[in-house]
């Protein structure tokens, strides 16, 4: 293990206190639990970002129309931001 020192807000360190004397928890392990928590929620997150990409992947593969539907596309983006696409 590595030391690593933070800093918590009063209300923070007091209600961690409080945990430990409940449970009878070191305050570190209580600290570590909570890293462990962020990290697993952080690798759930991009779990969902990678899924979803996977499940969108393709969708169009059949789709005959997409030089149309890029033009439209196109075109309406124009037309809403002319200021962007003036010849001068």
């Amino acid at each position: 293990m590595r030391k690593t020192q933070v800093f918590l807000r009063e209300d923070q360190k007091a209600a961690l206190k409080s945990i430990a004397a409940r449970t009878g928890r070191r305050q570190s392990e209580l600290i570590r639990k909570g890293v462990d928590l962020v990290i697993a929620e952080t690798k759930r997150e991009q779990a969902d970002w990678r899924e979803v990409t996977r499940s969108v992947a393709g969708m169009w593969a059949d789709r005959t129309d997409l030089d149309d539907v890029s033009h439209a596309f196109r075109s309406a983006a124009k037309r809403r931001f002319s200021h962007l696409y003036r010849q001068d």
